[in-house]
């Protein structure tokens, strides 16, 4: 798992004896099992043993080898140990397998990951109280919750049913009162996305009682038993925040186009994006998964061109060539407090008409 301060410690981090070897391998076990992960791991670490220094591959098979556990669905890599720089980070979200040998870490993959599966909440709900759950990137962080008033069971037939009726729904009412209560309580300070479970009439029920401004707080919901352990109710969390997530991505891609079409404040392409980064004007980068593109930086005032050029046009230093300029738009964006989101698997047209990356900026 990794959070917002170690990826902003990646983001600032500069290999100075050495290059940084950055490594991503999905150890998702219903793709692959342990001898298939390590027979990629090898491959992996075969297509850069010519960059890669001999100390920092061995150092990640020391840790696949002895260090790490083999739970989880994916792992990221960072090691130079030149600069005695090693980090590694179990995630329990898939990712693809990929690695790099940088000056910087390459860290476009996990700013995606932090961004979909950042801190959110799962609330429980049943007629009689609710559970609360709070997971950072698959991992529960946190647990609560309440049990109100037992719910009579309405009696059947005679006179008193419909009186029997009533006080159940009297019951069930203030229980879910107290429910949504607690549940504001419990996640007021600590996230801002949350999910609602249970079924259909108790998730519909708990809405309803929400606050206006924590309805806007639901990202979604599912069918879950009430007494469902932790583990099966972080699954399908998971599940429907990669849902989610692909849903923003749509939604942002066509924002992005709409706007930028429209003269509004966004761009589109490499070369447009790359102007309004550096005149600082980017506030949400937004680029296609395994989108590479080679450019030139100054190497004194690191100014980028995406065309060929010997020297800076603002200092006149040298202008070197940079096989894939996109983790350092990426770096840059992070650096100034902005997100960046990866799109993967949308097939829709505005995908095609975005060139790849683009960005919404401020001004």
């Amino acid at each position: 798992m990794i959070r917002d301060t170690e990826l902003q410690e990646l983001v600032e981090m500069m290999g100075k004896k050495g290059p940084v070897l950055s490594l991503y391998l999905n150890v998702d076990p219903h793709r692959r099992t342990v001898e298939k992960y390590k027979l990629a791991l090898r491959r992996l670490l075969a297509s850069v043993d010519d960059q890669a220094s001999s100390a920092d591959l061995q150092r990640v098979l020391r840790y696949f080898d002895f260090e790490y556990n083999w739970h989880g669905r994916g792992v990221a890599c960072f090691s130079c140990q030149a600069d005695g720089f090693w980090r590694a980070y179990p995630l329990f979200v898939p990712i693809e397998d990929s690695v790099f040998v940088n000056p910087r870490p390459y860290i476009k993959p996990l700013s995606n990951l932090v961004d979909n599966y950042a801190r959110h909440g799962v609330a429980v709900v049943d007629h009689e109280g609710v559970r609360l759950f709070l997971f950072y990137m698959g991992t529960l962080e946190d647990v609560s919750g309440m049990l109100g008033e037992d719910v009579k069971q309405q009696r059947a037939g005679g006179r008193s049913a419909a009186r029997f009726q009533r006080a159940a729904e009297e019951t069930v009412e203030r229980n879910v009162k107290d429910a949504v209560e607690e549940a504001i309580h419990f996640f007021e300070s600590s996230c801002k996305r949350i999910m609602v479970a249970g079924t259909d009439d108790n998730v519909s029920l708990f809405r309803s009682q929400l606050p206006r401004a924590w309805q806007e707080r639901v990202v979604g919901t599912f069918n879950v038993d009430a007494n469902a352990s932790a583990a099966e109710i972080g699954e399908l969390a998971l599940n429907v925040a990669r849902q989610v997530a692909v849903a923003r991505e749509r939604a942002l891609v066509e924002q992005v186009v709409t706007t930028a079409s429209k003269g509004g404040p966004a761009v589109m392409g490499l070369a447009d994006t790359v102007t309004a980064l550096q005149d600082g004007r980017v506030m949400q980068l937004v680029m296609t998964e395994g989108y590479e593109a080679p450019a030139y930086r100054c190497q004194n005032c690191s100014y980028i061109s995406i065309v060929t050029a010997a020297t800076c046009n603002f200092c006149g230093g040298p202008m070197l060539p940079v096989p894939d300029v996109i983790n350092t738009l990426v770096r840059r964006t992070l650096e100034a407090g902005n997100s960046v989101v990866v799109v993967s698997g949308d097939d829709s047209p505005n995908l095609s008409l975005l060139g790849n990356i683009g960005a919404l900026l401020r001004y």
